[in-house]
């Protein structure tokens, strides 16, 4: 996949915008910094994500994309997936319907956390259409403004099985049934020969440690919700489902701590904070186990979300201006992953995780 390196459209709709934004803050100086490819039929902006996933290689263009865009209302949707079709053939579809008879190989893409099938030997078939799927940016108020998640000429395809965005076991049997039969041309250029050649060479419990990085959001030690918010009712209007500290974001395979999962921790909340965006508890942490003690000392600010408005963002409540507790609340938690939309705080959780990525594995 080669990586857009256009600069932003200048356009006199960016130039009076510019001109007229002389308070801007340092969220709209990054924003016009990123590329920019075109607005929507309704006039929402569209940018390049950070980690770019526009696809070139079945023959889309940022000029296609400009124009694709240019059909599409928001309606300020907050995720959007839309095929484009054109009334000529712009490019080939690069993912194909495979057979036994195909020879498909699995690799670590450029830009991706898990592993894609490629098959050698075919050719890409003609197409009109374009798939675009877009993402509101929330942290701009004033306008709708999106980013690109992806956008590739041909239909669209579910997301791939290990992807931790996959909340449900009808989405992820969908990605799974859909990616034993289909694979993407095989191509040197898209693949990261470095991380499919250390994945290859993994002893097999750094494999599995490995597949089940790339399906886990965070690790963290689990509240029980009902303890929890008896103890402190939430007040605004998103309550979280799975109340937490969060002990890594987008674990590596060393933060997992697989063996400690379901081990336990005393939680003591000493302070309350509430901006009405977001409203969460300061925390100390007694943990049961000494590893997972060292990973709690070395929070910066430990810390459990208790809900946020519906413009809220979850990872904002570490910087809240936490009130001192006149008594500090007494909580338990589990040390645990949050994993494809479920919690796994138990090792049978934990053993049934990895029997589906086996399942999976095999049937490639």
């Amino acid at each position: 996949m080669e990586i857009l390196k256009s600069t932003p459209e200048v356009s006199s709709n960016n130039a009076s915008v510019e001109d007229d934004n002389n308070n801007e803050t340092i969220k709209e100086t990054h924003e016009r910094k990123r590329v920019f490819f075109g607005r929507t039929k309704d006039g929402a902006e569209v940018y390049d994500r950070p980690d770019s996933h526009f696809h070139s290689e079945g023959g889309l263009t940022p000029e296609l994309l400009k124009e694709a865009l240019s059909t599409i209302e928001t309606n300020s949707r907050p995720f959007i997936r839309e095929l484009v079709r054109f009334d000529y053939i712009i490019g080939s579809k690069t993912c194909v319907e495979v057979g036994p008879e195909d020879e498909v190989v699995m690799v670590y893409r450029k830009g991706r956390s898990g592993p894609t099938p490629l098959v050698k030997n075919r050719e890409a078939s003609p197409c009109d259409s374009v798939t675009v799927i877009l993402r509101k940016d929330r942290s701009v108020r004033d306008r709708d403004v999106y980013e690109t998640l992806t956008s590739y000429v041909g239909e669209g395809s579910p997301r791939e099985p290990w992807d931790p965005n996959l909340t449900s076991e009808e989405d992820r049997k969908e990605c799974e049934d859909y990616w034993k039969t289909h694979a993407l041309l095989y191509d040197d250029g898209l693949i990261d020969w470095e991380r499919t050649k250390a994945f290859e060479f993994m002893s097999e419990p750094a494999k599995e440690a490995e597949l089940i990085r790339q399906r886990t959001v965070f690790a963290g030690l689990f509240l029980d919700p009902e303890d929890l918010y008896t103890k402190k009712p939430a007040t605004l209007e998103k309550v979280v489902k799975h109340p937490h500290v969060t002990t890594a974001f987008k674990p590596n395979s060393g933060q997992l701590h697989l063996d400690q999962i379901g081990s336990n921790a005393k939680i003591y909340a000493i302070g309350y904070g509430n901006n009405g965006e977001n409203e969460g508890l300061l925390v100390k942490i007694e943990a049961d186990n000494p590893e997972i003690q060292e990973v709690c000392d070395a929070l910066e600010t430990p810390h459990i979300t208790l809900s946020t408005s519906r413009k809220g963002q979850a990872k904002n409540t570490a910087f809240l201006d936490f009130t001192p507790l006149e008594e500090p609340i007494e909580l338990t938690g589990q040390f645990g992953l949050f994993s494809q939309g479920s919690v796994i705080q138990n090792q049978e959780k934990l053993q049934q995780l990895k029997d589906r990525i086996t399942t999976n594995l095999q049937s490639k």
